[in-house]
């Protein structure tokens, strides 16, 4: 492989999303989801480009519209609520930076705004 030609200009190994696995269960089990990593091979090399992360993929049969809001408004007050108790220190960090940073938020102003979330 010419790797001056390649996209990653260096060798690479990619996995494929288990959606495609994740839709056939929800056929038969009614809403699964998948966890994992997930890699994209778009042509951008900032430090602020994600070619890898970690992904959430919920796979609802014969779901509507609606369903997809619950479901995702339900992950996010479960995922917030969890943030709230485990990492009070990292929030308390992340609150001194917003207050630094972003003009009209005050101390304490990113914990009242999660709180209301939830």
């Amino acid at each position: 492989v010419d790797f001056a030609q390649d996209f990653f200009k260096r060798p690479a190994y990619l996995t494929v999303s288990g959606q495609l696995q994740a839709e056939s269960y929800a056929c038969a089990l009614g809403a699964v989801y998948t966890f994992g990593p997930t890699f994209r091979a778009e042509d951008s090399h900032t430090q602020r480009h994600l070619a890898e992360f970690w992904m959430l993929e919920p796979e609802m049969a014969f779901a509507d519209l609606k369903d997809d809001m619950d479901c995702a408004e339900a992950m996010l007050k479960a995922s917030i609520s969890h943030i709230l108790e485990a990492l009070p220190d990292d929030l308390a960090f992340f609150d001194s930076a917003c207050t630094k940073k972003l003009p009209g938020f005050t101390k304490g102003g990113l914990l009242q705004r999660l709180r209301q979330i939830v």
